[in-house]
């Protein structure tokens, strides 16, 4: 039989996950006007925060936390839509460094507004004390799944 702690941390996990998928939807709908998914979103901000680093590819399956294959996917399809150029790099032949195109900045502000609408719709009715004990919570709960994730 399940102890009712470990019941209410699966329903916990339920509600994580549930929570999570409506943020992605809602994220999409909102950059769907753009051309763009929240993945995408997400690579444009991270290349023009980092636009005096290198960043390869490597860095991007890192920061997003998925396969080569998915970030090859990504790659092509926003070289295809002129958001990104692959430049090859000078000290590995066999990578490239990603950098934006003017396209690509031009949208940061359009991915700014969208992701400012989506943090005040998730926090709405929250006080601010509430939302920093949810930051607090969720900083743990990454901390947590890190130290047991594969790399």
């Amino acid at each position: 039989m399940i102890s009712a702690r470990n019941l209410a941390l699966q329903n916990a996990m339920i509600k994580l996950h549930t929570a999570d998928h409506l943020t992605v939807l809602r994220t999409n709908h909102l950059l769907k006007q753009y051309g763009l998914t929240i993945q995408q979103a997400l690579i444009l901000q991270y290349l023009s925060l980092h636009r005096m680093e290198h960043i390869n590819q490597k860095k991007l399956e890192l920061y997003l936390g998925i396969s080569n294959p998915s970030v090859t996917s990504l790659m092509k399809t926003m070289v295809n839509k002129h958001l990104i150029r692959r430049l090859p790099d000078r000290s590995d032949a066999r990578s490239y460094l990603l950098c934006l195109t003017e396209k690509g900045i031009a949208l940061q502000e359009c991915i700014a507004q969208s992701f400012l609408q989506v943090s005040q719709e998730l926090h709405a009715g929250l006080t601010a004390e509430e939302i920093q004990q949810l930051a607090n919570l969720l900083d743990k709960i990454t901390c947590n799944l890190s130290a047991v994730s594969e790399p």
